[in-house]
């Protein structure tokens, strides 16, 4: 993962989730935080973790197969996984398809 998704992943991550991070971080950082954000919700509060999960739009598929197959504590670490890896895909997805800013100045051409 290339250092710009990871910190673009943490900074959405800290502003939805509600983890901190150090200014500098590495991607297993971020697991181990997110992970331990991810235990606290399902214990005091499940729906804000449904609605993470949702805002991330992660494969409800893949997280019945997580909570399905694996033990505690690796689940909360794969699931943060998950949830980093789908952020991720987004960012990306994003700058591929972003559309250059028009050249306000130039439209009068186009009529």
């Amino acid at each position: 993962m290339e250092s710009r998704h990871l910190e673009e992943t943490g900074t959405w991550l800290q502003e939805n989730a509600g983890i901190r991070l150090p200014s500098h971080f590495s991607l297993e950082d971020l697991e181990k935080t997110l992970a331990e954000q991810i235990e606290m919700l399902v214990e005091r509060n499940f729906q804000q973790f449904v609605l993470l999960l949702y805002q991330v739009d992660v494969s409800e598929k893949k997280v019945k197969e997580i909570l399905a197959g694996q033990n505690y504590p690796d689940v909360y670490r794969s699931i943060a996984r998950l949830i980093i890896e789908r952020q991720t895909e987004k960012i990306i997805s994003r700058e591929k398809y972003r559309q250059p800013p028009e050249d306000l100045a130039g439209d009068a051409d186009k009529w």
